[in-house]
């Protein structure tokens, strides 16, 4: 009941401060043009990742690098399933931490509006967590 009273709360404030919020809009999107986020995985026995996954703010994958050696080893059947595990897995966890920082962003501005916290707004975005903040390196399981 009470998510209920603070979402209807929520509501009121946004229509009330309607430019404002457009505003803190404009802000998260550009903010977000230029931030990226970096997953790292399959480490080769060298150090460096076999995969690399980066996502941009706006959860558009920017670009997907792969080793040479993970090109080479995946000529066979399970070879081929194999990369393609890591590179969705990686994926994936690239877009969950854009996730995290779009949520982060909404969340700041939110806070700077003098916005209550809006249940379920995390929901929209896939369960990102609103209070995970993006960490770089490898992927999970890797």
């Amino acid at each position: 009941m009470f998510d209920s009273l603070k979402a209807m709360g929520a509501m009121a404030a946004l229509v009330k401060n309607k430019e404002a919020v457009a505003e803190a809009f404009a802000r998260v999107l550009r903010e977000l043009e230029s931030r990226t986020v970096t997953v790292e995985g399959a480490r080769q026995p060298d150090g460096t990742p076999g995969i690399v996954v980066i996502a941009s703010g706006k959860l558009e994958i920017v670009s997907i690098t792969l080793a040479p050696a993970l090109l080479a080893a995946s000529q066979d059947e399970p070879g081929r399933a194999r990369l393609q595990q890591l590179i969705s897995g990686a994926t994936n966890a690239a877009l969950k931490r854009a996730k995290e920082l779009l949520m982060g962003e909404i969340s700041r501005e939110a806070k700077a509006l003098g916005l209550p916290e809006m249940p379920g707004l995390e929901t929209l975005l896939g369960n990102a967590s609103p209070t995970a903040s993006p960490t770089l390196g490898p992927a999970p399981g890797q």
